[in-house]
């Protein structure tokens, strides 16, 4: 099965800036784009503006160590549930069959790291040709008690055990630069990373905005290279631009940052 895992950054289909605020022509144009795609494929969206200033405000990430945290696992499940069903609604007022996965209800997390998840279900829907979307969110930590489970962690371990030929992770930049290319006009845009050039590269991408509580663009890049290593390619690239989908999965139109193993 040629299978793509597709995730959708958080800053790209939601006002950051704003609490709770989708971008609702970016979160149609993407689902446009995505109908046209012949191959099958597992979603993935990150939290934005509904899950992280939740999560960050109560510090979710560093497990549990007080009652008041409980309040905050809960605001931060029900925002994440209203994000995934504005992604879910899209994709269906677009005619694709998409399918909401709550991502706590079947993975299990010791200490910030998946140890199983149940892919008998993304299976059966993948085969039956069903779209299942699943999200970053709060979950139960069988260690820590409680932490956050990132996107870009449930798509490396989505593309190594279901075999994923490709990996495409949506952001709001046009890849990875060398800065932040929001605040630093001299930010070159790399073109292509291996693992070999990832570690002079590292140390120029560390930073990441102030209530992202999952680590920033370095941590996703972090993420690919290693999925790189295991001979799966990415691209990086910018969703928020038009026709940026479509050429990032056919690997001979050059877009965003690839990041390959050689």
């Amino acid at each position: 099965m040629n299978l793509l895992i597709i995730k959708l950054g958080g800053s790209a289909i939601t006002n950051k800036n704003r609490k709770f605020s989708v971008r609702k022509k970016i979160l149609k144009q993407i689902a446009s784009e995505l109908s046209s795609i012949e191959e099958k494929f597992v979603l993935v969206h990150g939290g934005g503006s509904f899950g992280h200033p939740i999560a960050s405000e109560y510090e979710l990430s560093s497990g549990y160590h007080e009652e008041e945290q409980l309040m905050g696992f809960s605001k931060t499940r029900k925002a994440m549930e209203e994000l995934n069903y504005k992604v879910v609604k899209s994709l269906l007022d677009e005619g694709l069959p998409a399918i909401s996965i709550q991502t706590s209800a079947f993975t299990i997390v010791k200490n910030d790291e998946i140890v199983s998840m149940n892919l008998e279900i993304l299976r059966k829907l993948l085969e039956m040709g069903l779209i299942p979307v699943l999200y970053g969110d709060a979950v139960p930590d069988i260690e820590k008690g409680m932490t956050i489970l990132s996107g870009d962690q449930l798509v490396a371990y989505l593309a190594q055990k279901l075999g994923a030929s490709k990996v495409i992770l949506g952001a709001d930049t046009e890849g990875v630069f060398t800065g932040d290319p929001k605040t630093d006009d001299d930010a070159e845009l790399i073109p292509k990373i291996t693992p070999e050039t990832w570690k002079n590269i590292a140390p120029l991408i560390n930073f990441s905005t102030e209530k992202d509580v999952t680590g920033g663009m370095k941590n996703k890049v972090e993420v690919l290279v290693n999925l790189a290593r295991k001979g799966i390619e990415s691209k990086v690239i910018n969703i928020i631009q038009a026709g940026n989908i479509t050429k990032a999965i056919k690997s001979n139109k050059k877009v965003g940052t690839k990041i390959t193993k050689e």
